[in-house]
């Protein structure tokens, strides 16, 4: 059985969408201006009935979810096509306008002609593979905006192949000018801006614009509103960020927060938003379960994974344990992230930017560290106040580890307790040497 999240799967899709938008498109042209030699159309419309039905042989070999389960019983499948989507398809399938060809109705007028037009049943699929195919990669917004664009231009094709099909060409135009000056009645006639400069003849035309008129006016509003709608949803988390900025800044001037702090303010929300687009991970996972948390988790911290020297060969439980409590920080240029002598109840491991190691008076540099590096470890380890400031040289992105965890892990995984003690010992053992050299 086939999965639809297939990737061949997928791509079929793409294919018989392809061949139906295509359908849509010649089957009334062919219809309205009388193609009734065997030509490329006759090949192309024999080519949609073999792709059609090969299409249904392929759909009753293709699962389904049902209630979050995959449903693959090969009779459970049959009967949910069949009670489905398969009579459309098998229509849609049906080389009809090859048996006109054979039986010579293809030069038979009227409203024969119309049953040609049975490719199109499967043109309601359409939204629905899109979706399938580009949700996971389109902006749904983008995504919805490209349908709706889709059908209008659609919808304008049947209605113009529709005028000539009733009208005729008594100026005796060329084809091409004869669907141009139609297309464009068509559209300013559903924009409700119609000029007047092409009018119905008779009844049926009359009634027919009275419709397409109707039509227009419902359709104006609706386009107008979704389109607004749309564009506004595009992108909502910078609509979001914006709004939020806009109560930040108004609330700083209100309480006559100094300008170099406001500018300060208004950089971290900027640095924010282009590291993170403005979402906070923390509240995006905390409502999935346990094992998507850590799969989640796993994926956004893997290069801290393999940066950090302590995880390096170690076991899965010891990095899910660590991975599962972190929490993202961000600080920016100049902060002090640590200070000299306060007591110490987080370490943290660094994933963007860089920062100075410096005695409690600044005045010596002990080091810089980087992506990879952690630090605060001593003051937890070693049960005493912070041996180093710590300052941000840049914006820096970093993940804090409270000690409460930190007391957990390490009582559970004694390697990991036995590494890092020997490094906060080390670092300890630097920087009372500098101190020393310092004095000297």
């Amino acid at each position: 059985m086939i999965q639809p999240e297939n990737k061949l799967k997928r791509g079929w899709d793409v294919i018989v969408l392809a061949a139906a938008i295509s359908a849509a498109i010649v089957t009334p042209l062919s219809i309205i201006f009388h193609l009734t030699g065997f030509s490329l159309l006759n090949l192309f419309n024999g080519f949609l009935a073999i792709l059609f039905l090969v299409d249904i042989a392929v759909n009753f070999n293709t699962t389904f979810s049902l209630h979050g389960k995959i449903i693959s019983d090969r009779g459970v499948v049959t009967r949910k096509y069949l009670s489905g989507w398969f009579w459309p398809d098998l229509i849609a399938s049906l080389p009809v306008g090859l048996l006109f060809f054979i039986s010579g109705l293809l030069t038979a007028g009227g409203p024969l002609q119309l049953l040609r037009l049975n490719p199109l049943l499967k043109l309601p699929k359409a939204s629905r593979t899109l979706r399938r195919v580009g949700g996971a990669r389109i902006n749904p917004a983008i995504l919805r905006l490209v349908l709706l664009v889709f059908w209008i231009f659609l919808a304008a094709h049947f209605i113009s192949c529709s005028w000539i099909f009733i009208s005729g060409n008594p100026n005796g135009l060329d084809p091409v000018s004869l669907y141009i000056r139609s297309f464009y009645w068509t559209i300013t006639t559903l924009a409700t801006i119609g000029y007047g400069d092409i009018v119905p003849t008779g009844n049926t035309q009359t009634l027919f614009v009275v419709l397409i008129e109707l039509l227009g006016a419902g359709m104006y509003g609706l386009i107008i509103g979704n389109i607004a709608n749309l564009i506004a949803n595009i992108d909502v988390a910078k609509s979001q960020y914006k709004e939020k900025l806009e109560k930040i800044n108004t609330f700083l001037k209100y309480r006559n927060i100094p300008a170099s702090m406001q500018k300060k303010i208004n950089n971290y929300y900027s640095y924010l938003w282009e590291s993170r687009r403005g979402y906070d991970e923390s509240s995006v996972l905390q409502d999935l379960p346990d094992h998507l948390k850590v799969s989640v988790s796993l994926y956004l911290n893997k290069e801290i994974i393999e940066k950090v020297p302590i995880f390096q060969g170690a076991g899965e439980d010891f990095i899910k344990e660590i991975i599962l409590n972190l929490i993202p920080v961000v600080f920016t240029p100049g902060d002090c992230i640590v200070k000299a002598g306060e007591v110490g109840f987080d370490m943290y491991f660094i994933s963007k930017g860089s920062v100075d190691v410096m005695s409690a008076d600044e005045r010596i540099h002990y080091a810089t560290l980087g992506s990879g590096h952690f630090f605060g470890e001593i003051a937890l380890l070693l049960s005493m106040p912070r041996t180093a400031t710590i300052k941000a040289r840049e914006y820096c992105d970093l993940y804090r580890l409270d000690k409460e965890t930190f007391d957990r892990v390490l009582s559970r995984y004694p390697e990991f307790a036995e590494t890092i003690t020997d490094m906060a010992e080390k670092r300890r053992a630097e920087n009372e040497a500098a101190e020393k050299e310092k004095d000297q």
